[in-house]
């Protein structure tokens, strides 16, 4: 948001950018404010390494891009395109939780919670068991994490496969699943028993003993390989090397794509495996239209066959006979009107289906002048050299504008484009003459049709009414036709009015040009004072109402921390002095109330807006008055982003000093504990909820944005008791379950 403030006095300007910039902090991180404000000052520059009216700030040569204090005497902030201390980075207005740069002036990194440039998504953690790794990329099975909410029971990464521990798609190899595992011997899955081949505890028996016992197809208690029973004791079976009465082969491998397929037949075109001399196969599928043809070849343009299914896009294959010229063209598309090659049937192609060009566009020669009339073309004469026969030698019906005088159409004149009805030709091709109510430029002054009178604006010879021919003329407020300047008409046609250096009936003054709101005479022609609404000489500002309590005070003089009157909106008292142990500091600052809640709660909280409206409803409940916020974090919400900096420092309810001001309240340690309740009572030693570290930043645990109370999650925690940094974060978290309290901070 920007906002354009009018020209003001350099001190109110000030002031009211100071405003702002106390306000920033608690806005919407998407919110921009910029303000832009036109402040005159004299006697004073910026650079001269002293805060003047209308500067935030001033470090001299110290100023310029990158620094605390940029080139134009205003503070460098997040949002202002310049990178400044403590900024990594400030893209301005393209700042954002999804952009390179962050509101908060941080490059956009993986763990943010915001998904930015690179990344898949971003869940704010580095948790890799969870839905999006610590990578930014989306868990999935393979990548080496184990993720319960994806139903995996494993994940060993690429050692994941068959034979593996981990399966390949997550789950454990156990005895049973048809996988052979680590420490099995065997495993047929449904199949294991003690009396089959792989028992159920997946070992296997013995071979050769002439019983089919465990792991054993069959056991003929020979050595005799050729019979129905191997010497493993592996019933004879496709793949075994052996070519039993039903195969047509066996090559013993389980390879598709050599002379003999895996189910011991022999390779051939249509099995749906590709083997030598085959680009392709398909099974079923192949087809002569599809990707694979019927030859087990790859179907392609110039192959004679329509490749219209699958991937194919063909309109036409006739083979050799695919060319320019030819009804089916190189890349198998059909030869059609506008492709710019001339196909049988055609006459012409230039290469579009535009008409008029000279090829139609159903590629027949076309052409103004041939004497038909082509598409695109009203007419055609065959260009006989007439303009006013009803069709001109460019096939186009007569018109005004055509530059072509048609007399037949009534046309005096036809300056084509050049007509005009502030010209010699008018738009209805007529010549320009005083009385047809349009103004010839630079030959008549003026022209009203038939309103044209020598007792009108407008005379019959077209020229204007001048002031002093006694006619009210256009831009005249009278006309006595007198140079009389003390009547009712100046002698400029001009009616007596306040500025005209004559005091008329309810004037005070008029000084004529020099009145001046600025001056001892106003532009409404009074005498100047106090409470007019404009400042004068001796006067600070001057606002025009009785409002001691706003920026400009009743005697014209601006309001200022010291004098005495509360300025509503930028002081929170003024008792005239600069006694910083009474109630109101010199810089008319109220110490900020804090508190610890007499209620504890579990991490559900209902987020940032629930632990904000706990401490609300508690100060509600104590009749604290105020608005009030918790001290408490969530990644992309904390305390340094939601709460007014307050100069006046921070103080118990029992009027005790927490902190002389923001930066003693972050610094790590404090003067006193937050340990008085609402009520006003001593808290003791309590665990306090706050996600937050000492400078105000969020800590690590925070119960899921502070929405559950699962004992799964865990929060940080502070302390009642504390003074240094654990007095917000003892380094320890708390499960989720348990009940803390909140410090609840005024705003």
């Amino acid at each position: 948001m920007t906002m354009k403030i009018r020209p003001i006095h350099p001190l109110r300007a000030g002031l009211f950018a100071a405003g702002l910039q106390l306000l920033a902090p608690g806005c919407d991180s998407a919110l921009d404010v910029a303000v832009d404000i036109n402040v005159s000052t004299a006697g004073s520059a910026c650079g001269d390494d002293h805060i003047d009216p209308g500067e935030q700030c001033d470090d001299g040569p110290a100023n310029g891009p990158g620094q605390a204090c940029r080139a134009d005497c205003q503070l460098n902030v997040c949002g202002d395109g310049d990178v400044g201390p403590g900024e990594q980075c400030d893209d301005g207005e393209d700042n954002g939780p999804d952009a390179p740069c962050t509101a908060q002036c941080q490059p956009s990194a993986c763990g943010d919670g915001f998904v930015g440039p690179g990344e898949q998504c971003d869940d704010g953690n580095a948790i890799d068991t969870d839905l999006c790794t610590s990578a930014c990329v989306p868990a999935a099975c393979g990548d080496g994490h184990h993720q319960p909410a994806l139903g995996e029971q494993c994940d060993d990464g690429p050692a994941n496969g068959p034979n593996a521990a981990c399966r390949g798609n997550c789950t454990t190899n156990v005895c049973g699943d048809g996988d052979i595992g680590p420490g099995e011997a065997c495993d047929n899955g449904p199949s294991n028993a003690d009396d089959a081949a792989c028992k159920l505890d997946c070992t296997l028996g013995v071979c050769g003993d002439g019983h089919v016992g465990p792991m054993e197809g069959c056991d003929d208690g020979n050595m005799i390989d050729l019979d129905a029973c191997s010497n493993t004791c592996v019933a004879a079976t496709c793949g075994d090397g052996l070519v039993q009465a039903t195969e047509a082969c066996d090559d013993g491998n389980a390879i598709d794509t050599d002379l003999c397929t895996t189910a011991c037949t022999a390779a051939a075109c249509g099995d749906g495996h590709v083997q030598p001399g085959e680009a392709c196969d398909d099974g079923p599928d192949n087809n002569d239209g599809s990707d694979c043809t019927l030859a087990c070849a790859l179907a392609t343009c110039g192959d004679g066959l329509l490749h219209d299914q699958g991937s194919g896009g063909e309109q036409c294959d006739e083979g050799l006979a695919n060319g320019p010229g030819q009804a089916c063209l190189l890349d198998c598309t059909l030869n059609v009107c506008g492709d710019f090659d001339l196909g049988p049937g055609e006459a012409c192609d230039d290469g579009n289906l535009a008409a008029g060009d000279g090829c139609s566009p159903v590629c027949a020669l076309e052409g103004c002048g041939n004497g038909v009339v082509d598409p695109g073309e009203p007419c055609d004469d065959g260009a006989d050299g007439d303009p006013d026969d009803g069709c001109t030698d460019q096939c186009t019906i007569p018109t005004c504008g055509d530059g072509l005088v048609q007399a037949s159409l009534g046309e005096q004149c036809d300056a084509g484009a050049g007509n005009s009805d502030a010209g010699a030709c008018t738009l209805a091709c007529e010549h320009a003459v005083c009385g047809d109510g349009h103004v010839w430029a630079e030959v008549e002054q003026c022209d009203q049709g038939a309103g044209n009178g020598d007792d009108k604006p407008c005379k019959l010879d077209c020229t204007g009414a001048v002031c002093g021919d006694g006619v009210v003329g256009p831009g005249e407020a009278c006309d006595d036709g007198d140079e009389d300047d003390d009547d009712e008409c100046t002698s400029a046609c001009k009616a007596m009015t306040c500025g005209d250096g004559v005091v008329q009936v309810g004037e005070q003054c008029d000084d004529g040009p020099a009145n001046d709101n600025a001056g001892a005479c106003t532009l409404t022609c009074l005498q100047a004072s106090c409470g007019d609404g404009f400042v004068q000489a001796g006067e600070a500002c001057d606002d025009g109402d009785d409002d001691d309590g706003d920026a400009c005070r009743n005697d014209c003089q601006a309001a200022a921390c010291g004098d005495g009157v509360v300025w509503a909106g930028h002081e929170q008292c003024d008792d005239a002095d600069d006694d910083d142990a009474d109630a109101c500091k010199s810089d008319c600052t109220l110490p900020r109330r804090v508190f610890v809640t007499a209620v504890a709660y579990s991490g559900n909280l209902g987020g940032i807006a629930g632990a904000k409206a706990k401490c609300q409803a508690r100060a509600d409940a104590a009749d604290l008055g105020g608005t009030w916020d918790a001290w408490i974090s969530v990644f992309n919400s904390t305390p340094v982003t939601r709460f007014v900096h307050a100069p006046g420092g921070y103080r118990r309810l029992d009027g005790v000093v927490v902190a002389d001001n923001w930066a003693d309240l972050i610094d790590g340690t404090l003067a006193a504990p937050i340990g008085v309740n609402e009520f006003g009572g001593i808290a003791g030693a309590e665990g306090v909820w706050t996600g937050t570290l000492q400078t105000g930043a969020a800590t690590g645990s925070r119960c899921n944005a502070w929405t559950t109370s699962s004992t799964t999650w865990t929060g940080d925690e502070g302390r009642t008791d504390v003074v240094g940094a654990g007095w917000t974060y003892n380094a320890t978290a708390t499960l989720c379950n348990q009940l803390r309290r909140l410090y609840c901070f005024e705003q």
